[in-house]
């Protein structure tokens, strides 16, 4: 995959770096607010402006309390990320420079890559009168704007355009997007870095480390895959305050926005009530999933049963964990990773797989036909099933009574089609119709072919040798 230039925006807490990433991508997905220090991780989104592409990265604000747990892991990360960037915003604010951004400016010179100073909160004609306080920073390029109020935002995406160096003038779409959710500490942003081969995103045994959503993109088996870490979703009656709203927000919407979601389970604590509740939001979403069964590395006395042992507890626990594929993983280890991603693939073909309408039929009869309906002393009947949607796959069943077909009976149906169809994992939509709004398709075609002939025989007459002719339409 050709990679996009990187433009990454850095700077002071609290200067308004999140919300000149959202201003620029038109879209909220950096989480902004009040609150020093929230942002945590880069987050990146891809831009196209004047036919140029770049992939654009808010980073946490640089200035962090040395003696916070997570700030050193916090700020390595970033410089990393810094050091592969092609051009940097260099984000200020009105009034002036304070002393950290002196610091911040000697680090950016260091790294000899094309920077850009824009001044934020430049909201008024008296603020311009600031502008004098900034060019003693030695920097080139300065921008006065206003992230909230859309100003001068062109005028800096003009001169970003300007100093990278490769146009880029097409952003390739992914051929898979996966999303990973779980609770917090299960090794989601682990799992992340293990997939992209370095130190992504931020590591903590610190839960909720991760408050936005991080994607990311990398190649596998020649083939685009772009990755999404999700904040760790917890009952939604311990959420608090705007961030774990937000965060929890954006979780739900990268559910809906991937082809495949990995729920990730912690194999040392075994399925909790959380994580059926994120089953939920999966299931709501109708996404194709396989569940991972992370740190497996760090189970003891395993042998040839144990796994199989535990996907018999998680089943007994959540029956719906029968419907997916359970993969054992170490992300830490980059313990069949790998396996993750070809059943992603493998899934996703399978989704948009369409059914030819004479196999379906003659499977859904073969499951009448053996009796394990659970009809209760009422008989159901399917007269005719078709495929009407891919992803997921959507059939309709035109039948005698829809509303003797109890949740457990379409439970019943849909576990047969996913393995008849070798649909695992991929959610299964059916449709009812009954007979009293529709015909049977069969036996409409067959009323409707009695009727034309009976039509057909009305308006034959006999000629003058006695033979039957046919009479001519008007």
């Amino acid at each position: 995959m050709s990679k996009l230039p990187i433009v990454t925006i850095v700077g002071r807490q609290n200067v308004g770096k999140s919300t000149l990433f959202n201003s620029i991508i038109k879209h909220k997905k950096a989480i902004v607010d009040s609150v020093a220090g929230l942002t945590r991780d880069i987050i990146s989104y891809n831009v196209n402006y004047k036919t140029i592409s770049f992939k654009l990265s808010d980073s946490p604000g640089l200035d962090l309390d040395n003696s916070a747990e997570l700030s050193s892991a916090i700020i390595d990360n970033a410089i990393e990320h810094l050091k592969r960037s092609d051009t940097i915003i260099f984000l200020l604010e009105n009034p002036g420079a304070e002393k950290f951004d002196m610091e911040l400016a000697e680090m950016l010179r260091k790294l000899n890559i094309p920077t850009i100073i824009a001044v934020n909160k430049m909201d008024s004609v008296e603020s311009m009168e600031n502008m004098t306080n900034f060019y003693e920073m030695g920097f080139n390029d300065i921008v006065p704007i206003s992230a909230l109020r859309n100003y001068n935002v062109n005028m800096l995406l003009d001169k970003t355009i300007d100093s990278l160096p490769v146009k880029k003038t097409k952003v390739v779409e992914p051929d898979l997007k996966i999303t990973i959710v779980g609770r917090p500490n299960a090794g989601k942003s682990t799992l992340l870095n293990a997939f992209m081969g370095y130190d992504r995103a931020v590591v903590s045994s610190v839960a909720g480390t991760t408050r936005d959503s991080v994607d990311e993109e990398f190649v596998f088996n020649n083939q685009n895959v772009q990755i999404i870490d999700t904040a760790g979703i917890r009952k939604k009656s311990k959420i608090t305050g705007n961030v774990e709203y937000y965060s929890l927000t954006r979780t739900i919407k990268s559910i809906e926005k991937s082809d495949i979601v990995i729920h990730l389970i912690d194999a040392e604590i075994g399925l909790t009530d959380t994580d059926k509740k994120i089953s939920d939001e999966i299931i709501k979403a109708k996404k194709p999933t396989i569940i991972a069964i992370n740190k497996w590395d760090a189970i003891a006395d395993k042998n040839q049963k144990t796994f199989e042992e535990f996907k018999e507890r998680l089943i007994f626990k959540f029956y719906i964990a029968e419907d997916y594929p359970i993969i054992s993983i170490s992300a830490k280890e980059r313990l069949r990773t790998h396996k993750i991603l070809e059943t992603a693939f493998t899934l996703k073909e399978r989704a948009v797989k369409r059914i030819g309408t004479p196999k379906l039929n003659r499977i859904v009869i073969d499951l009448q036909s053996k009796h394990k309906i659970p009809q209760l002393g009422h008989t159901i009947k399917i007269y005719y099933a078709t495929q009407i949607d891919t992803v997921p796959p959507q059939f309709k069943m035109f039948v005698n009574n829809p509303e003797l077909f109890r949740k457990d009976i379409m439970r019943y149906f849909q576990k047969a089609l996913q393995k008849e169809l070798d649909l695992k994992g991929i959610p299964i939509i059916i449709h009812l119709e009954g007979k009293d709004k529709t015909k049977n398709p069969f036996r409409e075609k067959t009323e409707l072919n009695f009727k034309n002939n009976k039509k057909n025989k009305s308006t034959q007459v006999k000629n003058s040798n006695g033979k039957i002719k046919r009479s001519k339409k008007r």
